[in-house]
């Protein structure tokens, strides 16, 4: 059920707020009737089954008898594995497996040697306290993982800013006497920030309407409520900020008890995030590959442990003799009982009885037992399907450019291989990296500017920009990457901030702001002992590195006096001191 429409009188020329709604819905609907995303979107979600549509092995022919039992038995065997959600995950985390670094800085130009001010220092550090807590309290984070998965498998992920209706405080009514409701004056920022949720919406749920140059007009969100009505929340984007139409009609009017509400914001409170779809055709349907493979291999294990065995010209032992005046002999072989299996089984078989007209009577009469014989019907080697399954598995990651999987346990690919595969992988998160980054900017400077309107101070806020930096942790070296990347440090062929790249320091100002603090270490101590170019040096290090041995300063400066003091001359054998005028050279007696 959609949301009511109302009669509009001819002539009528719609809002910008209602042409938005009409274009968002229309985009929405495409979205949301798209056959291919709505299978993709099962598929991420681990659904594979998904009604049967998943499953591309052969099937009954409609209407066929006992059509619908083999469906059902294939449904119950079906056999899953989610590479699909596999190749999303690590691309994501690739880039924002780790929280990236952002911090808020003077919009004017600094001089080289020139800093903030004492204000714009105070500033900073309340907007840094405030949104900290508002980040670490909102599970941002969470959200914008998943606007990054929807836009990887989609192509598009949307974050939503809202402010609950629990959040909102009954205000002075308007002019026409109507109750309000909002934020209420002298708010602190950071309590102000609290109002504010964040929502990552799903793949067909939300969407920006731009114009013919790609240029964002507004946006739409839907949601449908506990009586399947759905109703449209639009966004306006005008030169006073962004216009939030809660609920509004098809008409273009907002809907009683929802008025619009405008916020000073440089953007609208919907942001979309577009990415190159990682989850091609190519993918989807090697996965749906897979899971056949999976399927039938586990349905041949069953064959392989159960297997059938069919008896060509036989008949069942019937148990045991019975008089029979017409059998030959007198005797027939009858109550039939059922062929066993198992281990310390025997079963007894003859040939079934072969019959021929008799001539004379003209009845069918025994001519004797045929040759029995055994028939195993032997299943599929199980490689067969392994293989399978690992070529469907090296095509996904290969298409996803996620090689450097494999290769990791792979003991036959050298260094160099593992190296390209690696960079390869780095090189396709470059566009999630710049459009995680862009969304980092307008997450951080919005939710600030809304906090700053809550609190009266909305142009203070404009002379500040937010700078924002995704930290990659994609791969990890190895040990031999660690120790070639040593080498080439410690021979000077590479400087100390390519070493630490190398060994996968992303923050190679924080690693070194990080070790001055620490200081020396008893681990460098003994480095530099082992290289001192003078033994006071070596006596600094253990003083610094090992308090505990007591060295004093004056210990250090001793030693550096002993080994800076200019060398002395050798005694001359001819200067031998004369004993009646040294005392102290006279043999002792």
């Amino acid at each position: 059920m959609t949301a009511p429409a109302l009669h509009l009188p001819p002539g009528y020329q719609p809002s910008p707020a209602a042409r938005i709604l009409e274009a968002g819905k229309a985009l929405i609907d495409k979205r949301s009737g798209d056959a291919t995303l709505k299978l993709t979107d099962q598929l991420f979600r681990g659904d594979h089954w998904f009604g049967g549509l998943g499953w591309r092995g052969p099937l009954p022919a409609p209407g066929s008898q006992g059509g619908a039992q083999v469906a059902q038995e294939i449904e119950r065997v079906f056999v899953s594995r989610n590479l699909l959600r596999d190749v999303v995950e690590r691309h994501r985390n690739g880039i924002a497996g780790r929280e990236p670094l952002w911090n808020f800085i003077p919009k004017r130009a600094l001089k080289p040697d020139e800093k903030p001010t004492a204000a714009e220092v105070a500033h900073i550090d309340e907007y840094t306290a405030a949104l900290t807590d508002w980040w670490e309290e909102s599970a941002v984070w969470l959200q914008i993982h998943k606007a990054l998965d929807t836009a990887l498998w989609s192509g598009k992920g949307h974050l939503r800013l809202f402010i609950p209706a629990d959040a909102l405080d009954d205000l002075e009514p308007d002019e026409r006497g109507r109750a309000r409701r909002g934020i209420r004056a002298g708010l602190a920022l950071s309590d102000a920030l609290k109002r504010i949720k964040v929502h990552a919406t799903e793949y067909a749920q939300t969407t920006l309407t731009r114009t013919t140059d790609g240029q964002g007009t507004g946006a739409v969100h839907s949601w449908t409520d506990d009586r399947n009505q759905t109703h449209y929340e639009v966004q306006e984007r005008t030169r006073d900020g962004a216009v939030i139409h809660p609920q509004l009609l098809t008409g273009g009017t907002d809907a009683d008890g929802a008025p619009a509400v405008t916020y000073p914001v440089p953007d609208l409170l919907v942001y979309e995030v577009t990415l190159p779809q990682l989850v091609t055709d190519s993918i989807r349907r090697l996965n749906l590959m897979l899971d056949k493979t999976l399927t039938m291999g586990s349905r041949n294990i069953d064959l392989g442990g159960f297997t059938e065995t069919t008896l060509l010209n036989a008949q069942m032992p019937d148990g045991e003799w019975v008089k029979d005046k017409d059998a030959p002999g007198g005797k027939r072989w009858e109550k039939a009982r059922p062929h066993l299996r198992g281990p310390g089984t025997i079963n007894y078989v003859q040939g079934a009885v072969m019959k021929k007209v008799d001539e004379s009577t003209g009845k069918l009469v025994d001519a004797g037992l045929a040759t029995p014989s055994i028939d195993h019907r032997a299943p599929t080697p199980f490689t067969v399907f392994a293989d399978t399954g690992y070529a469907a598995r090296e095509m996904i990651y290969d298409e996803a450019r996620q090689l450097h999987v494999l290769i990791t346990g792979d003991a036959a690919a050298n260094g160099i291989s593992r190296q390209q595969a690696v960079n390869d992988f780095m090189s396709s998160l470059e566009p999630t990296r710049i459009a995680l980054e862009a969304l980092l900017r307008w997450l951080l400077g919005t939710v600030l500017a809304l906090g700053l309107h809550f609190t009266g101070r909305v142009d203070e806020g404009k002379a500040y920009r937010v700078r924002a930096q995704a930290r990659a942790s994609a791969v990890q070296p190895t040990p031999q990457e660690v120790e070639a990347a040593l080498k080439l440090h410690e021979t000077g062929a590479i400087s100390e901030e390519n070493f630490l790249q190398r060994i996968g320091v992303e923050d190679v100002e924080a690693e070194r702001a990080a070790r001055a603090r620490e200081g020396i270490t008893p681990a460098i101590a003994l480095r530099i002992v082992e290289s001192a170019p003078a033994a006071w040096i070596a006596t600094r290090a253990l003083q610094l590195g090992f308090p505990a041995l007591g060295i004093s300063d004056a210990d250090v400066a001793a030693q550096r006096d002993l080994d800076l003091a200019p060398p002395t001359a050798p005694a001359d054998p001819d200067d031998e001191p004369d004993p009646d005028l040294d005392p102290d050279a006279r043999p002792d007696t």
